[in-house]
């Protein structure tokens, strides 16, 4: 099993144990509800439809994301990991408006909460479950750094303090009786997540629209093609990320003299060079005659640029 196989297997493995604790969590959590009364359990309940929902529309991104590239899909399925994280945000954003009229109604008409000691429990089962399954989806974002998990991560995490919040919005209405601090907390917990969620609908839609990745890999793309001997420039860079892949494509100026198969052999080892700081990462590389140069630079000028600039060592 190679290392991009590893990766789709930790991302498929996330999934589902995503699903399995999201449908946990919901069916306790609506219990509780309807023996409590309580608008935080309501809300940590709306959390977990929403978990459940978004996790199930997360197993099929990525399982469409790490489906190999066929015939129709040259560049693969990453782009399912996009769309699949602008529907979590859109069923997010829904779900957490009608959370936030309801709790806006129960401030206006206070209820006093029944069978504490039940949404207490249930609400700690939920942090034990919860902390569990992000420490898990921790390692695989920084393994595959995959867009679908990561959406997953981001309103998971924010659950854990949600979930405390919960205990402590129970604790502070039952034996204070500030019924309102109940339907202040489903508030709170509406507008945290609207804004949670708008990270990873930013970075759904950048991904749609073929945004540029990191100005540092950019950087380092062009370091290291530059640092091979022979190789005097790095130019017409363009790169994309595709779900857990990211693409470029360059050109590099050579020697006028150079035969096409010593020309063929450079940009192998720029590749090799590349893949060695990122493994999975897709390279189309063109290679120009410097005289050909776009920049309008002689070999000369290179040559004494490079002189004042020293790169990394050459290969």
């Amino acid at each position: 099993m190679n290392e991009q196989e590893k990766n789709n297997h930790l991302m498929r493995l996330a999934s589902f144990f995503s699903v399995g604790t999201a449908f946990v969590l919901m069916i306790a959590k609506l219990a509780t509800f309807v023996l409590t009364g309580s608008m935080a359990i309501l809300s940590s309940l709306f959390d977990s439809v929403q978990d459940m929902l978004t996790s199930l529309v997360n197993l099929i991104a990525v399982r469409e994301a790490t489906t190999p590239a066929d015939k129709e899909h040259r560049f693969g399925h990453g782009k399912a990991q996009a769309l699949g994280g602008l529907i979590q945000s859109l069923i997010i954003i829904v779900a957490s408006c009608i959370l936030l009229k309801e709790s806006i109604i129960r401030l206006m008409n206070p209820q006093e909460l029944r069978e504490v000691g039940l949404g207490l429990s249930v609400t700690i089962l939920a942090i034990i479950l919860t902390a569990g399954l992000i420490s898990f989806q921790r390692l695989v974002v920084k393994r595959t750094q995959s867009l679908s998990i990561k959406a997953d991560l981001a309103h998971y995490t924010g659950d854990i303090f949600m979930n405390i919040g919960v205990c402590v919005s129970i604790i502070i209405s039952y034996y204070l009786k500030w019924c309102f601090m109940d339907a202040l907390f489903g508030i709170f917990v509406a507008l945290y997540l609207i804004y949670s969620i708008s990270v990873v609908l930013k970075e759904s839609l950048n991904m749609l629209m073929d945004k540029e990745i990191s100005p540092q890999i950019r950087k380092e793309i062009k370091k290291t093609a530059c640092s091979i001997t022979g190789v005097y420039d790095c130019f017409d860079l363009k790169t994309r990320l595709s779900g857990n892949e990211m693409f470029a494509q360059f050109s590099v100026s050579l020697d006028d003299e150079l035969s096409l198969k010593d020309a063929h052999e450079k940009t192998d080892i720029i590749e090799e060079k590349i893949h060695q700081k990122y493994p999975t990462m897709h390279l189309v590389i063109h290679p120009e005659p410097i005289s050909q140069n776009k920049r309008g630079r002689t070999k000369h000028q290179y040559i004494l640029n490079q002189s004042k600039n020293p790169k990394l060592p050459t290969t």
